[in-house]
């Protein structure tokens, strides 16, 4: 044929029907797991392989072999989360603070590859992933469960490395040892944030990085899950 448009094909319709189906999917379990406290005693393994299958099906974390993001049905062309996505990343935070270490580093890989695939989208962004794994890892650390450390920090680096300059850490917590380029990075951010002379770090939290954490919950997150509730 010459250079008209292609003629519909039948398995056009059947993509597009499977994805709506995704989405739909991935927007109910993530209501689900908002609606509780209770996260350990509503996630079984069946339950983890069939949604994470769902997620990768969509291309939801990968990478091209040149290292930028594959054209993927969660995110925007504009970089900005698509609701799919928002709705992803909340499930991701549910499993990455599963009492079962195996859900943790499922959910850590994943939500690694996702920072890798796209940039933060404004402070706010940012805020909102730091907050949220860090209110996990701290609940980790009160229970000195090392087994999660082990996905956490590395998480909890990548997250502070690319959120740097646009939460002004450099100014807000000079002393915050896991950005330096040192072999005892970790160690030392673990001792710094749960130590009794962590007050550097939770004041940074408090007054700067829960408000605007606050803020893009309300303006994004909440609104997903009222329509929910009407849905």
């Amino acid at each position: 044929m010459s250079g008209g448009r292609r003629p519909p094909c039948p398995y056009d319709k059947i993509t597009s029907t499977y994805e709506n189906s995704c989405r739909q999917l991935i927007k109910i379990v993530d209501g689900f797991l908002s609606q509780t406290t209770e996260i350990n005693d509503r996630i079984t393994e069946n339950f983890i392989n069939g949604i994470i299958l769902i997620l990768d099906t969509m291309h939801f974390f990968e990478e091209n072999g040149t290292g930028d993001p594959v054209v993927s049905t969660f995110v925007s062309h504009n970089e900005h989360w698509t609701e799919s996505s928002l709705t992803g990343l909340n499930i991701l935070l549910n499993l990455l603070a599963h009492s079962n270490v195996l859900f943790c580093g499922i959910a850590s890989v994943r939500i690694h590859s996702l920072l890798h695939s796209r940039p933060l989208n404004g402070r706010e962004e940012a805020a909102y992933l730091l907050s949220n794994v860090n209110r996990i890892f701290s609940s980790f650390v009160q229970n000195e469960d090392c087994e999660h450390f082990a996905y956490l920090l590395p998480l909890m680096k990548t997250i502070i490395d690319k959120s740097y300059e646009i939460l002004q850490m450099n100014v807000h917590i000079p002393n915050m040892p896991l950005y330096k380029a040192t072999s005892t990075a970790l160690d030392d951010f673990l001792r710094y944030c749960s130590s009794s002379d962590s007050q550097e770090w939770q004041m940074f939290i408090q007054r700067h990085i829960e408000p605007l954490a606050e803020h893009y919950r309300s303006m994004s997150i909440r609104p997903f899950h009222m329509n929910m509730k009407i849905w």
